[in-house]
């Protein structure tokens, strides 16, 4: 048998010895992100929010919030967003740099996000942007983990009922304003620590997470570099 195909049993092997670990032992990267619209294909991401989760618990001091230099800025843009083409052209960051900062940070960590049909959908024509290195990783839903445990119990949630603001209400958690890539992170962080701590009086692995509501995603760009 090839070297290379013993080689990737033995990442498998080691890949799935990690994921049955106790959740807390991993580290995640909550991510959010602003844009122009809904549909990756057309619009634009403006700015990302993220903070880590590490050993059970939410760093504050890893939280940050980056604009993007390129992001074009219009009316409806600025209303829901409250970010102006001025803030852009005073704080906005090239695209190369904030995906190679983006890329470190997230190596070896679990992306966390709610709803990720839009933000891995944004996330993966941000990476096609730039020639960057393919990057493998770990995703978790704060939304599918959400539809999941109120689907084993039964329970009608109503139109709106899996916006983050619903599902945090549902813990208990604390009304946060909307619309702020940096405070919606935060706000899906501490609505997984809620999740984790209802979930049927055990602690999840990082495999248990994943298979109700996450998966494995792998960006790559269309101009790959090493």
């Amino acid at each position: 048998m090839p070297k290379r195909i013993f080689q990737a049993i033995d990442s498998w092997r080691e890949r799935r010895e990690e994921q049955t670990k106790p959740w807390h032992e991993h580290s995640y990267f909550v991510l959010d992100m602003e844009t122009t619209g809904l549909d990756p294909k057309q619009h634009q991401v403006i700015s990302l929010g993220w903070v880590l989760i590490e050993n059970g618990a939410v760093q504050l001091d890893t939280a940050q919030h980056l604009l993007l230099d390129s992001a074009e800025i219009d009316d409806v843009s600025v209303g829901i967003h409250m970010i102006t083409d001025s803030d852009v052209m005073e704080q906005g960051r090239r695209h190369e740099s904030v995906l190679r900062y983006l890329r470190q940070i997230m190596k070896d960590k679990v992306l966390v996000v709610h709803y990720s049909p839009l933000e891995l959908g944004f996330l993966k024509s941000l990476w096609q942007t730039q020639p960057m290195p393919a990057l493998a990783f770990d995703w978790i839903d704060t939304m599918q983990v959400e539809m999941q445990r109120r689907s084993r119990t039964q329970e009608i949630i109503g139109d709106g009922g899996y916006r983050l603001p619903a599902c945090r209400e549902r813990y208990g958690l604390p009304d946060y304003p909307g619309h702020d890539a940096l405070t919606d992170a935060m706000a899906t962080a501490e609505l997984l620590l809620a999740q984790v701590a209802h979930f049927n009086d055990h602690e999840p692995s990082l495999q248990e997470l994943v298979r109700i509501g996450g998966g494995r995603a792998r960006l790559s760009s269309n101009n790959k570099t090493s």
